[in-house]
């Protein structure tokens, strides 16, 4: 016969006692577990639940463990609704969209600040292009005519209006007293002059002779000046001041044709075309000297920037090469001078208003009335 000791209930089951009387339950909390693999009743008392009131027990037990929350405030592991929502979290949250909405990462972001400031930068590009083709081209170009008007004045020459045959008289000499000219300039031609000068071979003897009325030495720079600043003037009459530019193009064509015009213009006076001894001594202003000068001898009259300038030569035969020899003198010219300035001054205020152009005609698909950034061709 087994004998129990001990105070296990297992050892007199309630099933078996025939008593009304009810049992107590005891359970253990907490068990220790020795190294043994044994286990031993803790010396704290444990709670007593009956039988009818074990069911209520654990659904306690189990709601607060739910509801007990875990480390660092989330909820316990128990909680499977929490775990779910936390996954949730992590990868985005549900929607009709999709499955996961995701925050736009912060390069996303950066791009489209880059983009919206691009199309702002594009509207003004637009607007400033619009004010400059219908507001700042005609105001240009009307001080452009202004100046190249006043220009045009100050030519002696019959120019947009101006009589010309303006008469001037200039001396000029070369130290010591190897040559003398008196001039009379009237208009592009010299229409008088005393021309004296030394000859080398014999320093004795002065070389003299004369330009009259009959026959005047014409300056063709001046009248190639003149004709092309006619040219620029009638490039910017061309342009009605009620018509609007639609393009680059058609400001820069306006502007190149103006500025070629001024640029030869300009120098016409500046760089003369100084033409070989030969072809100056079979010249026609040679031929109308009084009295000719010998075939050894040839003189030349050129403007060269602001002054009028005065050349002798004599050529000599040295062991069968022709070489020659120079003699020169100059002397400033007022209108010159005021001219120049004056090409210089519309030269700087066209290419200005060329450059400003030209930044836009970097758009290719720029057009009035376009406020499209789409409109810019990058």
């Amino acid at each position: 016969m087994l004998r129990f000791s001990g105070s296990n209930w297992f050892t007199k089951p309630h099933s078996r006692r025939k008593g009304g009387k009810k049992v107590k339950v005891t359970f253990s909390d907490q068990l220790d577990t020795d190294s043994s693999g044994s286990s031993s009743v803790p010396t704290t008392p444990s709670p007593s639940v009956s039988a009818p009131h074990r069911g209520r027990y654990l659904e306690q037990f189990v709601s607060s463990a739910s509801s007990k929350p875990g480390p660092g405030g989330n909820r316990s592991e128990f909680d499977r609704g929490s775990s779910f929502r936390q996954s949730n979290t992590s990868y985005g949250s549900v929607s009709s969209s999709g499955p996961y909405n995701r925050r736009a990462p912060a390069q996303r972001k950066v791009g489209q600040k880059m983009a919206d400031c691009e199309k702002e930068e594009a509207l003004n590009l637009q607007v400033e292009f619009e004010w400059v083709l219908h507001e700042e081209v005609h105001s240009v170009l009307k001080q452009l005519h202004v100046i190249l008007v006043e220009c045009a004045h100050r030519f002696p020459v019959p120019l947009y209006g101006n009589e010309g045959k303006k008469q001037d008289k200039f001396v000029l000499t070369a130290a010591p007293e190897q040559l003398k000219c008196i001039v009379t300039l009237t208009g592009d031609s010299i229409t008088h002059a005393d021309i004296n000068f030394k000859v080398q071979r014999q320093q004795q003897q002065i070389q003299r002779t004369s330009i009259t009325q009959d026959y005047p030495w014409k300056i063709q720079q001046v009248q190639d000046a003149a004709n092309h600043l006619q040219q620029a003037i009638n490039h910017i009459d061309n342009v009605d001041s009620a018509y609007h530019f639609k393009t680059s193009d058609e400001v820069l064509h306006i502007l190149g044709n103006i500025l070629g015009a001024l640029q030869r213009g300009r120098t016409s006076l500046v760089v003369p075309r100084k033409k070989p001894i030969d072809e100056l001594m079979k010249s026609r202003n040679m031929k109308a000297l009084s009295p000719n000068l010998p075939e050894d001898l040839a003189i030349s009259f050129y403007i060269q920037s602001h002054k009028l300038i005065f050349v002798a030569y004599q050529l000599t035969n040295f062991q069968g090469t022709m070489k020659f020899d120079s003699c020169q003198a100059e002397c400033s010219v007022p209108w010159l001078n005021e001219v120049l300035v004056l090409f210089t001054v519309a030269l700087q205020l066209c290419q200005q208003l060329k450059d400003k152009i030209s930044v836009f005609s970097q758009y290719k698909d720029f057009t009035v009335g376009s406020r499209s950034p789409s409109a810019l061709s990058y």
